[in-house]
């Protein structure tokens, strides 16, 4: 089942930067909410173990959609990896990257990351996203707007 967002006022060009990460940042709750409610009663490998790569996509996909699909990006990957932590005990939250795009004026690119306390975990980089598809983030810019 899909459903579909109608967010007409956050991530077009000229969106507030303070809306787009709200919206964000309730998008990734949501997921992982979504994500720990179906590792309560399903078993699951972990995500490390589960076989699945990194791959841009536009879908944001939960577990079972992920793990069957192969691949995903940083929305659906941090998703799953912060659903597993929390179900084990692990307080893990969702921070996220932008950066406004050099080649497509107005468009912003973000990446999320996973924050814990011993710091942050990247599950697109451990899974195979190139270097050069996020060296022009600043490790410095990290957002994560309630």
């Amino acid at each position: 089942m899909q459903i579909t967002l109608n967010l007409p006022h956050v991530f077009y060009p000229g969106s507030s930067p303070k809306d787009n990460a709200r919206v964000l940042r309730a998008l990734l709750d949501c997921m992982v909410n979504i994500n720990q409610a179906y590792l309560k009663d399903h078993s699951a490998l972990g995500l490390y173990q589960s076989g699945v790569v990194y791959g841009r996509t536009k879908i944001w996909e939960t577990i079972p959609a992920l793990y069957q699909r192969g691949f995903g990006d940083c929305k659906s990957l941090t998703a799953a990896l912060i659903a597993e932590y929390r179900n084990r005990g692990i307080e893990a939250d969702p921070v996220f990257r932008f950066d406004y795009s050099k080649k497509r004026p107005g468009q912003i690119n973000y990446h999320i990351l996973v924050q814990t306390k011993y710091g942050f975990k990247d599950p697109s980089k451990d899974l195979g996203m190139g270097v050069d598809e996020n060296a022009y983030f600043n490790t410095n810019d990290i957002n994560g707007a309630r």
